[in-house]
């Protein structure tokens, strides 16, 4: 990555966590105590009005500074200017609806800041959990917890029989009927599996050690664009199974020692079930 890029990587950064920030009090003070819920695409996908009014907010605090850029959010949000730079947002304005929903703490607002079509930059706040992880390239991989930084590194050295897995099912329920098997299958191979529902903290937990992989069938661009990068620069391996991309149907996160494993059992319990 060319100097010019990083230091504008650095600029965005700056800029996505100060509106990270603002986003987390509005979702937190402004929490309606009768909350206006949606379904989506199944009666268990839900949206909120604070998912809606959460992505306005972050869109708005972007094109304020910068009105060139482009934007993609999980709530419909998909502009790209007359005059678009090279520069894209992917927002998941509440990454773990039901759990912000039923007021569980283990939701996040995710920002992944693209250049020139690369992920080069990412925030992942949870502002019940009172922790804030970002990256950008080249740079590291941090967390503040309760304004104490730390940085970030992945595990290594971890076999399948002694790593801590997490995953997730998505709202289709064929799918997720599927998903069940491999999972039953995953729990009698793994030391333990863990399913917390939102995707990108699962890949923070990823970078932070509290996770050996996480493995999910399903995930769009605005689900690990943000905590992708944040596992990459922890020193985690992101990629797709079967040697294909994060996002095409599967993705995969763990720490390098055990990513070609489970890329092959995936692959086979994939080949098995679905």
């Amino acid at each position: 990555m060319g100097e010019v890029t990083q230091s504008l990587a650095k600029t965005l950064l700056d800029l996505a966590l100060d509106i990270a920030k603002s986003t987390s009090e509005l979702l937190v003070d402004k929490r309606p105590v009768d909350m206006k819920v949606e379904s989506k695409s199944s009666p268990v996908d839900l949206v909120t009005e604070m998912d809606k009014a959460a992505e306005r907010h972050i869109v708005q605090r972007i094109k304020e500074v910068r009105p060139n850029d482009s934007f993609l959010g999980e709530e419909g949000t998909a502009q790209a200017p007359e005059n678009p730079s090279n520069v894209r947002w992917i927002i998941d304005p509440i990454d773990g609806t039901v759990n912000y929903f039923y007021n569980h703490p283990y939701w996040a607002i995710s920002i992944g800041i693209e250049i020139d079509g690369e992920i080069q930059a990412g925030v992942v706040a949870a502002p019940l959990l009172h922790e804030t992880f970002y990256a950008h390239k080249n740079g590291g991989s941090f967390v503040l917890h309760d304004q104490k930084l730390m940085q970030l590194k992945a595990n290594s050295g971890t076999k399948i029989e002694k790593a801590l897995i997490g995953t997730g099912f998505g709202y289709d329920v064929e799918i997720r009927k599927k998903q069940g098997a491999v999972l039953h299958e995953m729990v009698a191979i793994a030391r333990d599996v863990r399913r917390a529902g939102a995707a990108s903290l699962d890949f923070c937990y990823v970078a932070a050690g509290r996770l050996d992989a996480y493995y999910e069938f399903g995930l769009y661009p605005w689900d690990f664009a943000a905590g992708s990068i944040i596992a990459s620069e922890a020193g985690a391996r992101v990629g797709g199974i079967d040697q294909k991309p994060i996002g095409e149907k599967w993705s995969l996160c763990s720490n390098a020692d055990l990513f070609d494993e489970l890329d092959v059992l995936i692959t086979s319990l994939k080949n098995k079930y679905f």
